[in-house]
């Protein structure tokens, strides 16, 4: 018995996992960034993203790298809280 993929090959399981790093992603980002100068934002942004990317290195599918979706799962998980 398979899994149900979604578009771009990606089963609910994959999807799940994603949102989950990006979960802890975005709270590591927003613990991070809370009282620090807009200069330092991209820094610490980039190196948390780059931390967490490589925990998903083998989950994506290959359309994209593992960093474009983790933004991609940050950003939506941010859109969704902010409703």
């Amino acid at each position: 018995m398979g899994s149900k993929k979604q578009k771009g090959g990606m089963t609910p399981q994959i999807e799940n996992a994603l949102r989950a790093v990006a979960r802890k992603c975005r709270k590591d980002i927003r613990t991070a960034i809370e009282g620090r100068p807009k200069s330092d934002h991209d820094r610490i942004i980039t190196a948390i993203l780059d931390h967490h990317a490589k925990t998903i290195d083998c989950l994506p599918p290959d359309t994209f790298r593992p960093k474009s979706w983790l933004v991609y799962y940050v950003r939506q998980i941010e859109k969704e809280l902010r409703k």
